[in-house]
């Protein structure tokens, strides 16, 4: 009885294993194609990794960087609009991008100057120890010496979730990122990266 039992549990779960749909990824075209399994219909590192991976090797063979001259372009952060209903640490998209803009040994990145305030902000709290006779006065930053940025990079990241004729949803997840000039306001850099997903309906994408 218990051998039986057991079969029947087993013979059960490969059944109901098989006819689980898979979450793959696709290139987002009517035919679907398969480009590879997913662990989720919601975004994972492997896909930060992937678009940040992208956008890095666009923005560094773009011949508008060929054209900067000079010493290091200093750029700030500006603000990335999570435009999704998941909660998504936007600093896993940026941080490697903004890594690689140092490395390129053409831009250099402020703490000091952020979207919705510095990222670091004891750039303002060590000129706060002015008149404080317990520091040496000489030892604290002098006026006019914090750098203003020349670029900002700022961005959004979008989800659509669009159902398909066979009953499953596609989700696309769109990866926007731009560097503007601050000095003229006009554009020099952006990108678009798309990730689609397909996956059951009654799955979820957070």
């Amino acid at each position: 009885m218990k051998k039986s039992l057991i079969l029947a549990l087993s013979l059960g779960a490969l059944l109901f294993g098989g006819c689980a749909t898979k979450t793959i990824y696709t290139d987002g075209t009517a035919a679907q194609e398969d480009l590879g399994e997913s662990l989720s219909m919601g975004l994972d590192r492997q896909d930060f990794e992937n678009a940040a991976t992208t956008m890095i090797n666009s923005m560094l063979s773009d011949p508008a960087f060929n054209d900067i001259k000079g010493s290091k372009k200093v750029v700030a952060m500006g603000l990335i609009i999570n435009d999704t209903p998941q909660r998504i640490d936007t600093d896993k998209l940026t941080a490697k991008i903004t890594t690689a803009l140092r490395k390129s040994g053409k831009f250099i990145l402020t703490s000091a100057v952020a979207a919705g305030g510095a990222i670091d902000g004891m750039s303002e709290d060590v000129r706060e120890l002015r008149q404080n006779d317990e520091f040496n006065q000489d030892t604290i930053a002098k006026k006019g010496t914090l750098i203003s940025p020349d670029f900002s990079l700022s961005g959004k990241i979008r989800q659509d979730n669009v159902k398909l004729s066979s009953g499953k949803v596609q989700v696309e997840y769109f990866f926007l990122l731009r560097m503007t000039d601050l000095a003229s306001g006009l554009v020099f850099w952006e990108d678009e990266q798309t990730i689609n997903k397909t996956g059951s309906s009654k799955s979820v994408s957070w």
